[in-house]
């Protein structure tokens, strides 16, 4: 028989490189649905999806994703679990951000210095993109603040620069034109910069790296089975235009991170279309220029139909390890529901 990873990397091949050893271990269930009724008003969080995940500065992990008996309804808020333990045990989840009678949804964690910034979107009356800011590791947050990017929505992470320059990736609704807001001021005002897609016209959920050379890199969502790439050379205000990655993928998020020694990490779905399953991990130590074989991260419990292992993002702890979160949804004709799972993983030299 051939082993499973060998298989994903016939199925879906690239360039590779040679592996290092990859753990992964302490999975836990942040966050098991209540209800799976998507037409009962008293389920409030049957679906959980759009997880984002940060390593607050006192040591605590961050987790948020929105809730609400099916997505968009107008119940719909964000809501916040943390570990005290590097991710290998969650406390209970309160709510983080609740616009009355608006669905509130993807969000964005990041953490610059002693800052800890929340982007998310919201329909407020309109869709339209807001940030929070925290000075005492998600304790206490500011307002919300509109930042008129009208039919945008952010996903799942920003990042701090080594010039100290704030970016955080959002795309047009629709799968269309991914970009950067840009702060040079520590996140007091932002500036869009970027329209980067496919020759479709697609370029959604973006997720950005700053990898050692000083690129800022930028992996894309299509709907042609295909991620595709663009690099920044000035800091996220110009973009290359987007080309394929050789990876095969589903019309889904993905996450990009680049570890403090340089090595991109990426999780997403391989496909084919419509399949959001299973979820793999590759790395490269050359900035993308090749890629190990797949790691099998997670993959639906049954097979049956029905399943998405998806919306994967990614942080990187003190020591190294890495803790990474995503959504289990099952949904059928007359079912809905969503956990939010998490792993440690552990990148072997």
């Amino acid at each position: 028989m051939i082993p499973r990873v060998t298989l994903l990397a016939l199925l879906f091949p690239v360039m590779l490189r040679a592996d290092s050893p990859i753990a992964i271990t302490d999975r836990a269930v942040i966050f098991r649905h209540t209800g799976n009724d998507p037409e009962d008003p008293a389920n409030t969080s049957g679906y959980n999806f759009g997880p984002s995940v940060a390593a607050l500065p006192d040591g605590r992990v961050m987790a948020t994703w929105f809730a609400s008996p099916s997505e968009g309804a107008v119940s719909q808020r964000l809501v916040q679990a943390f570990s005290s333990d590097g991710g290998r045990t969650w406390g209970a989840p309160t709510i983080l951000q609740d616009f009355e009678g608006a669905a509130d949804f993807d969000p964005a964690l990041f953490v610059a210095g002693k800052e800890t910034f929340l982007f998310f979107s919201a329909y407020h009356p309109k869709l339209d993109v807001y940030f929070r800011r925290s000075s005492d590791s998600a304790k206490i947050w500011t307002e919300p603040v509109k930042l008129d990017q009208p039919n945008h929505t952010t996903r799942s992470n920003g990042i701090r620069l080594s010039t100290g320059e704030l970016l955080v990736p959002l795309h047009l609704r629709g799968t269309k034109n991914g970009g950067v807001l840009k702060s040079r001021d520590g996140g007091a005002s932002w500036t869009r910069f970027g329209e980067v897609a496919n020759a479709e016209g697609q370029g959604g959920e973006p997720t950005i790296a700053e990898t050692k050379s000083g690129g800022i890199h930028m992996m894309l969502r299509t709907k042609d089975g295909q991620l595709w790439r663009s690099i920044s050379r000035d800091r996220g205000e110009t973009w290359s235009a987007a080309e394929k990655t050789g990876l095969a993928s589903t019309s889904c998020a993905s996450h990009l991170l680049c570890t403090r020694d340089g090595t991109l990490v990426l999780t997403y779905n391989p496909g084919p279309v419509p399949h959001r399953f299973p979820l793999l991990l590759r790395t490269s130590d050359d900035e993308g220029g090749t890629w190990s074989e797949p790691t099998l991260l997670a993959d639906r419990p049954e097979k049956v139909g029905g399943w998405s292992i998806c919306y994967p993002t990614l942080t990187e702890l003190a020591d190294g390890t890495l803790v990474a979160i995503w959504a289990q949804k099952k949904g059928s004709s007359d079912e809905l529901y969503s956990d939010i799972h998490s792993a440690r993983i552990t990148l072997g030299k």
